[in-house]
């Protein structure tokens, strides 16, 4: 479909802008800490992600494909159609849809048919037409459709909240992929005129492009690699080395957390109201809560009124009191230094009033 030297001016331009680009995703995944480990809702969506991968590939082998009677007959797209079926026959019994086919494939646009949707269609639709190529296209279409649902269903649910938060942070890239392997598989079907342009001019039997065959195996490929490609990263973000779009699942945390302190503090300050109300409200309680509270204010002034506690406290103002003045003393003497330096003249240190004798003095 593309030619080699395509691709080379692909690389030659793209490369190292590809380059640098998966060596500093290569750089942004190296563990910075400890990895955390995997919750069980992240388990579950690589377990699924695993299946669905698997059963991808699984379909690319040749027994579930379709049946290809020219390459199971060694056929080229012209052999005459008494010819293809009478070599079928020795390998197979005819059947009724075979029959069917035989007259499809009797014109040149039946064959091209054939190799660009496969047996399918031209035995089962009836309104079809040759001569209309884009009405097998849409017969064709919902079976085209179908793998690629599954697919982005599959995508939807392993990406949603319910698992793990690690994936919803893919949802959108994860659905943009699934959503592409189906419209590059829908352009290679309905609307590239490439393969089919080749078996015009095909003569040998290696010349013909299958494109209904081809396509078969390189969906379950694609599948499988966008389900590779979303456990990998889900991976890394699960375990911490990958951390690019989580701030706002950071913020969705850090609400979160609020929230649940907010409706902690509103049930505690609930009951307490709800028990203040209580006894507020029982005579018997009332009269208890006040005695209590008479109790508590009688102590705290009897212990204010003891005279180690007196002696305390009026140490503890002396103490602050001298502090201060020796901090006005420091700044004084700082404030005075810089003056010197400067040239300005130096100012005369307050000295604290004098003190009144005590009684002791």
């Amino acid at each position: 479909m593309v030619s080699w030297s395509t691709i080379q001016t692909f690389l030659v331009l793209l490369g190292p802008i590809i380059y640098s680009r998966g060596k500093a995703f290569y750089q942004s995944t190296k563990l910075r800490g400890p990895p955390r480990a995997l919750t069980l809702g992240t388990h579950r969506i690589l377990n699924i992600l695993f299946v669905t991968g698997v059963i991808a590939l699984l379909s690319t082998l040749p027994t579930f494909a379709p049946e290809n009677i020219f390459q199971k007959t060694g056929s080229r797209l012209q052999i005459p159609t008494d010819t293809l079926f009478h070599r079928l026959s020795k390998t197979r019994d005819i059947t009724p849809d075979d029959e069917i086919l035989r007259a499809r494939l009797a014109s040149k646009e039946g064959r091209l048919t054939y190799a660009n949707f496969g047996p399918k269609p031209l035995v089962e639709c009836s309104w079809c037409s040759s001569e209309e190529a884009k009405t097998y296209l849409f017969y064709a279409l919902p079976t085209l459709a179908l793998p690629h649902l599954l697919h982005i269903a599959v995508l939807g649910v392993v990406t949603s909240s319910y698992f793990s938060p690690f994936g919803s942070v893919w949802r959108t890239q994860a659905t943009v992929a699934g959503l592409a392997l189906f419209l590059a598989e829908l352009y290679f079907v309905g609307v590239s005129t490439s393969d089919r342009d080749a078996n015009t001019l095909a003569r040998l039997p290696a010349d013909v492009v299958w494109t209904h065959w081809r396509l078969n195996f390189w969906r379950g490929i694609g599948i499988a690699f966008v389900d590779a490609w979303l456990g990998y990263v889900i991976f890394l973000t699960g375990t911490g080395r990958w951390t690019a779009g989580l701030d706002g699942l950071h913020v969705q945390e850090k609400l979160e957390t609020l929230n649940k302190a907010s409706e902690l503090v509103y049930a505690r300050l609930h009951s307490e109201n709800f028990l203040r109300q209580t006894v507020l409200r029982n005579k018997d309680l009332r009269e208890k809560s006040f005695e209590f509270w008479t109790a508590e204010e009688r102590v705290g002034k009897e212990i204010m009124l003891d005279e180690e506690v007196k002696n305390v406290r009026a140490n503890l103002t002396l103490n602050i009191t001298q502090l201060t003045e020796e901090a006005a003393q420091k700044s004084e003497g700082m404030l005075n230094t810089i003056n010197t330096w400067r040239g300005l003249p130096t100012q005369v240190p307050q000295t604290s009033p004098a003190q009144p004798p005590t009684a002791a003095s």
